[in-house]
């Protein structure tokens, strides 16, 4: 490169938050930093997520006196990995995702709080699992605190605007919307005040923009990398029409995200025939393009078990100028559950990670999936006491969105599934769910389920008949939410490997740019922000001479 626009030591492409992480990391040791997004706001996917950073033995369990140990959370990790982690790369998450935590909670005052009573996904059946307090989420963030930011930064059109998790859970959970308390969220709505992913990001990104002065540089897209005597030494981007060349002495960090708004790679990676997204629409898979032409290799995990779910897009509701699709949690609350075209169900469908796999069973005399597509089928009980979507009870739902019917035998031929068989699957499942039972698949016996989205009203909190009409149906499709099987293979450093097993000089990937080897063949809520937090600190001091 004959000449630069902007020279620094270290850019990282991507606000989100490895990149912002990395970024900090990096200036705390003395080096210069900059942090570019194609996006026209920062925060990327944590901004639009739950916020929940999952972290067994943490200090702030700790302090609240919950025992835990670091073994207990490796057999955990071990277990969700189902024999799919790299030893190496999972021996160093576990080894610095408490410090790393901490330190930015000591150096860049992320303000920390454990989430009590909030179980981790498979307890109490799995080996090292918790009953609470595994999961880190932020104190409540006032965007005033990011000055000429406040605007200019994402806010999720999932989640709540100021509700913290204790709240949830006093409120009674999701399935109690209708009774939250609506007089202090307008209060917090008014005043901006932040809680979830979008709460989260904004204590980084003040950290990193307002307290570090740290140059960033929003609708600013990277073109390609700079790569100089097989080092990487920089990027072009192009912002506001014009080239942007910019210098990195001492590295580029990947932290683009995964690719859920390229349909083309998702559905192919996934191995889905359909594929949309709850994510900001600007992850196209950038990382594998610019990586690529530097001889990156691609690592990947199996997609059968990961973070995506079935979900659905309300005729009119749009962000970012695309179609918002929401990820579906209404078939975890009483008198609602899934079926298949046959009218049978298949899964418990309060547990996403029982009902991912089995939407995934493939029937080979008949070359089809005979799960896909599932359907949501609920009745007037369930519009009585919850929630579809923004239609609160009472509310009329659009026909476009949602099939209404007087009779099951009508409601499965408007939805073209089996009306024999929906019958007998209602008759069956109503005669247990009178007395809270579902002996075929268990629904509701997961804790973590009955506290998301179970009503603690009932004896079983995720389990009620579906006997009063009319009878509703919706058609449901894939939507992931950023957690990918394929991405950059990393090493212990988070540098990006070549296709000859030697590490790219100067490149790094964190966050979901870079393959889940650390994780495996499974997901716990919560581990996709802790990746990204213990990955863009690792490459930051990497990049600094300090790992």
């Amino acid at each position: 490169m004959a000449s630069w626009d902007l020279e620094v030591d270290l850019v990282a492409v991507g606000s989100g938050l490895g990149g912002t992480c990395a970024a900090i990391a990096a200036h705390d040791l003395g080096l210069q930093t900059a942090i570019l997004d194609k996006a026209p706001k920062l925060g990327g996917v944590c901004a639009y997520g739950g916020g929940e950073v999952f972290v067994p033995n943490n200090h702030k369990l700790r302090a609240l006196g919950i025992a835990d140990s670091d073994e207990a959370g490796r057999a955990y990790f071990e277990f969700v990995a189902a024999g799919f982690a790299d030893a190496a790369l999972q021996a160093k998450l576990l080894a610095s995702m408490q410090p790393a935590v901490e330190y930015f909670e000591q150096h860049a005052g992320v303000p920390w709080n454990a989430v009590e009573g909030l179980p981790d996904y498979y307890y109490p059946d799995a080996p090292g699992s918790l009953a609470g307090g595994r999961y880190l989420c932020a104190a409540l963030f006032e965007g005033a605190q990011l000055g000429p930011w406040q605007t200019k930064t994402f806010l999720t059109p999932h989640f709540p605007m100021g509700v913290e998790h204790k709240e949830l859970y006093a409120w009674g959970g999701l399935a109690k919307v209708t009774t939250w308390d609506y007089a202090l969220l307008g209060e917090r709505i008014t005043k901006d005040i932040r809680a979830w992913g979008q709460g989260m990001m904004g204590w980084f990104l003040k950290a990193a923009l307002v307290d570090r002065a740290i140059p960033a540089f929003a609708s600013t897209k990277v073109e390609s990398l700079v790569v100089e005597n097989g080092r990487v030494a920089g990027v072009v981007a192009t912002r506001e029409g014009a080239p942007l060349r910019v210098r990195a002495r001492r590295g580029v960090v990947l932290a683009t995200g995964g690719y859920d708004h390229n349909k083309k790679l998702a559905t192919q990676f996934e191995q889905s025939p359909d594929w949309n997204s709850a994510c900001p629409p600007y992850v196209h898979g950038d990382h594998f393009v610019l990586a690529g032409e530097a001889g990156a290799a691609i690592a990947s995990v199996p997609p059968t078990n990961l973070a995506m779910f079935y979900g659905y897009s309300i005729p009119g509701e749009e962000h970012e100028g695309v179609p918002l699709y929401r990820s579906s949690w209404e078939c975890g609350c009483p008198h609602a559950i899934w079926v298949n075209t046959k009218g049978e169900r298949f899964c418990d469908e309060s547990f996403y990670k029982n009902y991912q796999p089995h939407l995934r069973e493939w029937d080979g005399d008949r070359q089809t999936q005979p799960n896909l597509p599932p359907f949501l089928i609920f009745d007037q009980n369930y519009r009585d006491r919850y929630p579809l979507g923004s239609f609160m009870p009472g509310s009329d739902i659009p026909a476009e969105l949602a099939v209404q019917a007087d009779t099951p035998r009508e409601l499965a031929a408007k939805l073209g599934i089996d009306a024999d068989g929906l019958e007998r699957t209602l008759a069956r499942f109503n005669e247990f769910a009178r007395k809270g039972e579902d002996p075929d698949f268990g629904k509701g016996s997961r804790p973590w389920a009955q506290r998301l989205t179970g009503d603690p009203g009932y004896p079983n909190p995720c389990v009620g008949p579906l006997d009063k009409a009319p009878y509703f149906g919706v058609r449901l499709v894939p939507v992931g939410v950023g957690i990918n099987s394929h991405g950059l293979e990393t090493n212990a450093f988070a540098q990006v490997m070549h296709l000859r097993g030697h590490p790219i000089e100067g490149l790094y990937a964190v966050g979901n740019s870079a393959a889940l080897r650390d994780l495996g063949a499974g997901y716990q809520s919560g581990t996709s922000n802790m990746r990204a937090i213990t990955w863009g600190w690792i490459a930051g001091r990497h990049a600094a001479g300090k790992e």
